[in-house]
């Protein structure tokens, strides 16, 4: 069943404003013993870490980052992160950023978008015009941000701001890899929007060693990610 663009627009600003879902999970962590080829004796600080669905499968494009817990020293990224809006979506869905990192919105359509989030830490709101980049917003705090479209409610993204360098995706055998200036206690962290998890979170506390790899296996089925198009005529598109 379709709904009214208003109705859509009503969910969309709700879900925007929510930063974590109320259901709760029990979850297992796992510790091999085994190594892949990017961690070798060779590279003596490279750890691991992977996750999998209720099904024991490889779950890919989950975020995982790294908390030192034991003063290791913590550098500053100086990686541009680049938002896009593509066809009307935000590309990638998902962006993580250490905070204090400089964040471009790059549009990348034909047509106007007003990109925005609510935030209250990290809020903005911006019209960005076609073929430009916009880098005014500013995280400097840790947070999980949603963002949305003043024009195209449909459009959903999210951006995950972080106290540490030490954050990457899961590649297609679920696996994230780590170069750590030094070894030693962690707080591992997997996040996810969808994750059906207190916080959207798994997290552990261990002392990270390039000889095992540390695995998080999910208790509940992943929620579906919203569809970034919309089901209605869209008599906005030339905006």
């Amino acid at each position: 069943m379709k709904h009214s663009l208003f109705f859509r627009f009503f969910v969309i600003r709700f879900s925007l404003l929510r930063f974590g879902l109320p259901i709760f999970s029990v979850l297992i962590f796992t510790f091999a013993s085994t190594s892949v080829q990017a961690c070798t004796k060779e590279d003596p600080t490279c750890v691991q870490v992977r996750v999998n669905n209720v099904k024991n499968q490889p779950l890919a494009n989950m975020v995982v980052y790294l908390e030192p817990l034991a003063n290791q020293a913590v550098p500053q990224q100086n990686k541009t992160v680049e938002i896009s809006q593509h066809s009307k979506s935000f590309i990638p869905y998902i962006s993580v950023s250490q905070k204090s990192a400089k964040v471009n919105f790059v549009n990348k359509d034909d047509i106007t978008h007003h990109i925005y989030s609510a935030d209250s830490e990290n809020k903005f709101s911006f019209k960005i015009r076609s073929g430009e980049t916009d880098s005014s917003a500013h995280f400097n705090h840790a947070a999980e941000i949603a963002m949305g479209c003043n024009i195209h409610d449909w459009m959903s993204g999210y951006l995950l701001v972080v106290n540490t360098p030490y954050f990457a995706k899961t590649d297609l055998q679920g696996v994230a890899s780590f170069t750590l200036n030094e070894l030693g206690k962690y707080r591992v962290v997997v996040w996810h929007p969808q994750m059906r998890a207190k916080n959207n979170r798994m997290i552990i506390e261990k002392k990270l060693s390039n000889t095992e790899i540390t695995t998080f296996t999910l208790q509940k089925a992943m929620d579906d990610i919203p569809v970034q198009k919309s089901d209605d005529f869209d008599f906005i598109s030339d905006y």
